[in-house]
């Protein structure tokens, strides 16, 4: 089987990354209006539980590098197996997450295979020349809407926070085993792989208390922390804090941390820039807490606050404590 669209799937121990899932979501719906077959593409070593996963998602083919040659992600190897088996697959469109590795193989192959490639996707539509991408413009104060024509191979790279929707599950999924290239050499040799620091994961937290400059001062960050502990949750934060050095890298939200969708985020001093915005606008509710009434937060807000911290987040704190008790 052949598809027109072929994703680049992430996964890590074990675990399908949900950006792939997202991707999935996006590159059905194109597949839906362009009637076309969507496939994943993934490499790896002992897939079995991540190709049942893929192959349950609603698409059409799942091709699949199960060799412990690629156990480990190394770029070099991965540009030289995925360029061949694409040139073999002959897909008009190749989706990738617009993370590290997507961007990294993405800009990769774009050369190897002579092919356009448009990165940092919040959304792609089916145009009657071809396609209609969104993307953000001069650090994320614009989206600008540009129109592709339909090449004989084009490359995107869709950030986390795109559109999505739902295709039916009732599919059935062809897969496919191909061969490990024999003429891959690794260039880049990877010397050991380092856990994340962090002991609580953003990512999948339900209640966030994220903080930002207006906190004032970086004594206050324990204070918040025990909110977000009194509240089952985790704490977050905005760029500036990170960049300071209050909060590691694993706490920033935005479009150069981390895409968080919690049932509920609480914004604590933070003004509201578009990379942080777009970090987190998909949060189920959101309430912020803000001394300015015009800060820019208030306007994804679901309901805001306009007072001053240090005399709202104590008694809140005591509130948590107590119904955290019960």
């Amino acid at each position: 089987m052949t598809c027109e669209i072929l994703i680049i799937a992430e996964h890590n121990e074990g675990k399908l990354d949900p950006m792939t899932t997202d991707l999935i979501a996006c590159g059905s719906k194109i597949a839906s209006e362009k009637q076309w077959k969507l496939g994943v593409l993934v490499l790896g070593f002992d897939l079995d539980r991540i190709v049942e996963e893929i192959s349950s998602s609603g698409i059409d083919l799942v091709l699949v590098v199960d060799d412990n040659r690629v156990e480990e992600y190394n770029s070099s190897v991965y540009l030289a197996a995925l360029a061949q088996i694409l040139r073999e697959a002959t897909p008009r469109l190749v989706l990738a997450g617009h993370s590290y590795i997507g961007i990294e193989l993405a800009s990769g192959l774009a050369p190897k295979l002579k092919a356009p490639m448009v990165a940092n996707c919040h959304s792609i539509d089916a145009s009657s020349n071809g396609f209609l991408l969104s993307r953000s413009m001069f650090g994320g104060k614009f989206l600008a809407t540009i129109e592709v024509n339909e090449a004989s191979l084009l490359l995107l790279t869709l950030s986390k926070d795109s559109s999505v929707s739902k295709r039916s599950l009732n599919h059935l999924c062809e897969i496919e085993r191909k061969a490990y290239p024999e003429h891959s050499q690794a260039r880049v040799k990877v010397i050991g792989t380092t856990r994340p620091s962090r002991a609580e994961d953003i990512t999948q937290a339900e209640v966030i208390v994220a903080v930002g400059r207006g906190i004032r001062d970086e004594s206050q960050i324990s204070l918040f922390r025990e909110l977000a502990e009194a509240l089952g949750g985790a704490i977050a934060a905005s760029r500036p804090l990170v960049d300071s050095g209050w909060l590691t890298n694993d706490h920033q939200v935005g479009i150069s941390g981390v895409t968080v969708r919690p049932k509920v985020y609480l914004a604590f001093g933070i003004s509201g820039s578009a990379q942080h915005v777009a970090g987190m606008k998909q949060s189920r509710l959101i309430i912020a807490i803000n001394n300015d009434p015009s800060a820019p937060i208030f306007q994804v807000a679901h309901y805001g606050v306009v007072g001053d911290l240090f005399e709202i987040v104590p008694p809140l704190l005591e509130i948590a404590k107590e119904q955290s008790k019960g």
